[in-house]
């Protein structure tokens, strides 16, 4: 009713204007001052601000997708440098370490995000292509799918707006076969699922089909060194001594390296007892 006898949509005031074109805004006296708790410029989205370092509002720019953490503690020194956003967006929050890490976080009033992990696995780049030889041991996710039947025969008009799936049939690419290099790799066993050793080492596996494995992998070491052995010689090493000349550390004795040693890891007690029992050979009663 009040839209209808007294509108006042077309009414602006001349506080609202002078907010709106910053007037009255002094340049800060130092560059880099801290503008933590000023307002956003509205000049500088649109490429217009002529005070550049020195205006007393905030730039923020809109590749900036993650709210700084340190900002969040007023720690921040990096100012309108700052990589990271300085704006308090519950949506633009960093990650949660304790839900990331341990699936679980126990403060009620969590300022950051909770990300479900079943969201953050890739999708099989293979099993997209049509198989996965991982089967359900792959470590990415395999998602079922209707194919649409349109795009198959040639032509779909729905592009990609089109409820069923497009298959793609062109090798994945490297990046999607290979892990991000800096990251761990997590081995996985493909015979029992189980993470941190290989399928050729895997204790569950029978001894039979283990020995099986073992075989085809040395057969395969032994083609790679035969393969470089025919490509050309190894790269030469320095002068190595000869083994009369070569004292072991452990025992003492020449003739053999440490890590040939025959007596093992407790060479260095013979080696004590040949000098008097480990007793310092100039000590007197």
């Amino acid at each position: 009713m009040e839209c209808i006898v007294a509108n006042v949509d077309n009414m602006q005031f001349d506080i609202e204007t002078a907010l709106d074109e910053q007037y009255g805004a002094l340049p800060l006296p130092f560059t880099g001052m801290d503008k933590s708790i000023a307002a956003v410029c509205q000049f500088y989205p649109r490429g217009t601000c002529v005070k550049g370092a020195s205006c007393p509002f905030r730039h923020v720019r809109g590749d900036r997708t993650i709210v700084c953490k340190h900002w969040l503690r007023g720690l921040c020194k990096k100012g309108d440098q700052c990589e990271f956003l300085h704006e308090y967006d519950m949506t633009k929050m960093p990650e949660c370490y304790f839900y990331s890490r341990f699936n679980a976080c126990h403060n009620k009033e969590c300022p950051f995000l909770h990300i479900d992990p079943e969201t953050k696995v890739r999708d099989c780049p293979w099993y997209d292509r049509g198989f996965c030889r991982h089967g359900p041991l792959c470590r990415h996710r395999h998602v079922r799918r209707v194919l649409c039947m349109a795009y198959l025969a040639g032509f779909c008009p729905e592009g990609s707006n089109c409820k069923f799936m497009h298959p793609r049939f062109e090798l994945p690419a490297v990046q999607d076969m290979q892990p991000k290099e800096g990251k761990k790799v997590m081995i996985t066993c493909h015979f029992c699922g189980e993470g941190g050793h290989k399928a050729i080492y895997c204790n569950k596996m029978p001894p039979d089909v283990r020995e099986a494995q073992v075989r085809q992998e040395i057969e395969n070491n032994s083609h790679t060194s035969h393969h470089h052995m025919h490509n050309g010689p190894p790269p030469p090493r320095g002068p190595q001594k000869p083994l009369e000349e070569v004292t072991c550390y452990k025992c003492g004795q020449k003739g053999h390296y440490a890590n040939k040693c025959p007596k093992g890891h407790l060479a260095f007690l013979s080696h004590a007892g040949g000098t008097g029992g480990g007793q310092n050979p100039n000590y007197r009663r």
